[in-house]
């Protein structure tokens, strides 16, 4: 019988203009807090309100926007407490998911995470902001990719954008990015080595300096 070959649908209005939304706030083309109009969107993006109101209603589901009654939508902006608890629950489910991958598939984590940061150093060399940023993104997914923990996965998954959102503007710091970086490089020397307790302690400096830091960026925006 001759295989018949599935054509692949087109993503709906909606959903590309749920990505294009969810790219603009993850790599600060929209500001926290900003408004989003939806008359704005629509022609910007060339399409109708429909999609745009119905991305929006996703967004909000994810966390990204925030709808207000009257009006209208907005980037998330996170109070000094709300960045407490977000630092607090990452660094939960990071340091788990760190040991789990570890004790469960070592040998393919240390190779991605070394992998990764050689790519990262080469972004910071080429001034590939954006680039450096996915990899850094990555670099932290890699723990749940091989912790074998689909609960740890799913509730890191639900804060991801948010937290590679904050990590855009903070990285904007040059010092922020450095410190960030000398971390990364030591985590994977530490498990290389080891010594898991190192890394876990490393991770932790590095999420409540950026927790201390998100604190400090968040009072700019509410000015």
């Amino acid at each position: 019988m001759t295989e018949i070959l599935q054509i692949k649908r087109p993503d709906s209005l909606s959903k590309t203009a749920e990505d294009h939304i969810r790219k603009g706030i993850i790599n600060g083309t929209f500001r926290l807090g900003e408004a989003l109009p939806e008359v704005k969107l629509s022609n910007a993006m060339g399409i109708s309100k429909t999609p745009i109101r119905e991305a929006l209603s996703a967004l909000n589901l994810q966390g990204l926007v925030q709808i207000f009654p009257h009006r209208g939508a907005f980037v998330f902006s996170l109070s000094q407490e709300d960045v407490v608890q977000l630092c607090q629950y990452r660094l939960i489910l990071e340091s788990a998911a760190m040991e789990q991958a570890i004790d469960k598939n070592s040998y393919a984590l240390l190779d991605e995470l070394a992998d990764t940061v050689s790519k990262m150093s080469e972004a910071r060399e080429a001034d590939e902001f954006e680039q450096y940023l996915e990899l850094d993104a990555e670099f932290h997914h890699a723990f749940f990719r091989h912790c074998e923990n689909s609960y740890l996965r799913d509730g890191y998954q639900k804060v991801g954008d948010i937290v590679q959102t904050m990590r855009t503007h903070l990285s904007k710091r040059s010092e922020q990015t450095a410190k960030s970086f000398a971390e990364h490089e030591a985590i994977v020397t530490f498990l290389c080595e080891g010594k898991v307790k190192a890394a876990k302690n490393t991770l932790k400096r590095q999420i409540t300096r950026g927790e201390r830091s998100y604190s400090d960026l968040v009072g700019v925006n509410q000015m």
